[in-house]
């Protein structure tokens, strides 16, 4: 059964990256829009980019599969 702190969780919030910092040995690599590449979806595309107005993650700024 849940406890208190599970039943009062909203869950993550709509800005929370799609691949937390912390899943990377070496730390993530930042995009020229600001944000770090966890924060880019598998196309590339930025989910702040109504923020930032991100043109897309250059491939420079993504980790391999490999170093993660």
């Amino acid at each position: 059964m849940p406890g208190q702190v599970s039943e009062s969780s909203i869950g993550p919030s709509d800005d929370t990256p799609y691949v937390p910092s912390w899943c990377y040995k070496n730390g993530p690599k930042m995009c020229p829009c600001g944000h770090h590449e966890g924060y880019h979806n598998d196309a590339g595309d930025c989910l702040m980019h109504h923020k930032c107005k991100c043109s897309g993650l250059p491939a420079d700024c993504l980790t391999p599969i490999g170093e993660l």
